[in-house]
């Protein structure tokens, strides 16, 4: 073989040895086109389909509401906050159901209650009139002129009280000036046991009969009908509140038909179950509590005429709490809260749009008939003459 064919055979020779080389070479992997490298997870917290547009943050919800109002604009939320309530220390426990727990739960706030009469809660609000520990008062109008006089009152603001509307034009402003709401009306009239009173009685004048002596009871001077029961006595004989003169005679006259005189409607009821008053004035607000002792009581509305008291709610001036002191009273006088009360005997509802069953409303100081026929005394006047009466009633009872 010459050289030339040599040449070619060993060309042959390698070429097919790198044939060889290469088919027996594994194969490199291809590189991935679109797959993310498994060491980079997604995040947790990433919508499941991400936004065309720029990402949410992640502390927002996966779908935001478009047109929730703010909880502030329907039911504002006061948790964590305490209104003191000064208020008349009756009926706790259906107050309690019908206006404290669903209060609390509707605004987070916890009720505090300062309770006594009126004219020993006023008497506290005046002590603390630079420094005010209480937010919220009630007061019959006379106790609340008082109060207002004294400067403890602040005017109400009518657009934070968005029931008001729904009471009677009597209770939406009862002083003036936005001072107060009138949250409830009562009635000052007489009851007698129709078991022991033999002879129905029918005037004040029937007080002085011989067949109730040491059964009769009268609310104390102090007490808010107390000064109504001088004006009825005066007008029973024949006089009125500028002559009032026959009425100091008379009631020394009745002393020894007296048993006592009650400081609030509490003891009135305990005497009336102890079987020691017969026959006595009260407040138709206490006619269920009455009707409760299971004695045989006969309600009536004496000639003289049945005397009309309007109880109030007002803001305490200097409230850190002024806001909610008008939410308290603005669940006070809706419909919801007063019918509960009204069917509890509780209170004679002041809201007009309050319908209650004919049996309930002959127990309370209820429909435009009754309503209209209220006397309401003179405020002003009662409370320039108070403090004299409340002198000769002392002097005259020590006797």
């Amino acid at each position: 073989m010459n050289a030339k064919n040599k040449k070619y055979v060993c060309l042959v020779g390698l070429l097919l040895a790198l044939t060889l080389l290469a088919a027996c070479a594994p194969a490199p992997t291809p590189a991935p086109t679109a797959a993310p490298p498994t060491a980079a997870p997604k995040p947790t917290v990433a919508p499941t389909v991400a936004p065309t547009a720029a990402p949410v943050a992640t502390t927002a919800p996966t779908v935001a509401p478009t047109a929730a109002p703010k909880p502030t604009e329907a039911t504002p939320n006061f948790a964590g906050k305490t209104l003191n309530v000064s208020f008349f220390a009756f009926n706790v426990d259906l107050i309690n159901k019908n206006i404290n727990q669903p209060f609390e739960k509707k605004y987070g706030a916890k009720i505090v209650y300062d309770t006594g009469n009126n004219a020993d809660r006023l008497a506290k609000l005046v002590a603390r009139k630079d420094n005010p520990n209480i937010d919220v008062v009630a007061f019959s109008t006379e106790f609340l002129l008082r109060a207002v006089q004294a400067g403890v009152i602040q005017p109400y603001d009518p657009a934070k009280i968005k029931n008001i509307d729904q009471l009677y034009d009597w209770a939406k402003d009862p002083l003036g000036n936005k001072m107060g709401v009138g949250y409830t009306i009562s009635g000052y009239t007489m009851f007698y046991r129709e078991d022991k009173v033999k002879e129905p009685l029918t005037s004040w004048k029937d007080l002085w009969r011989p067949d109730l002596k040491g059964y009769v009871s009268l609310p104390d001077i102090t007490t808010t009908n107390g000064p109504a029961t001088i004006a009825l006595i005066a007008k029973a004989w024949g006089g009125d509140l500028n002559n009032d003169q026959i009425a100091w005679d008379k009631l020394a006259e009745l002393k020894p038909n007296l048993i006592t005189a009650y400081k609030n409607s509490a003891e009135l009821i305990t005497l009336v179950q102890q079987d020691e008053v017969w026959v006595s004035g009260y407040s138709t607000f206490a006619w269920g509590n009455l009707l409760n002792t299971k004695k045989p009581l006969k309600s009536v509305v004496p000639k003289e005429g049945l005397v009309g008291f309007v109880n109030t709610l007002s803001v305490v001036k200097g409230s850190p709490n002024a806001e909610l002191a008008q939410a308290y009273i603005d669940f006070m006088i809706s419909e919801q809260v007063q019918l509960a009360e009204a069917l509890d005997l509780v209170d004679s509802p002041a809201n007009k749009n309050v319908k209650v069953p004919a049996d309930i409303a002959a127990k309370l100081t209820y429909g435009d008939d009754v309503i209209k026929s209220l006397m309401f005394l003179n405020d002003q006047q009662i409370a320039n003459k108070r403090q004299g009466w409340i002198d000769r009633w002392n002097k005259l009872m020590a006797k």
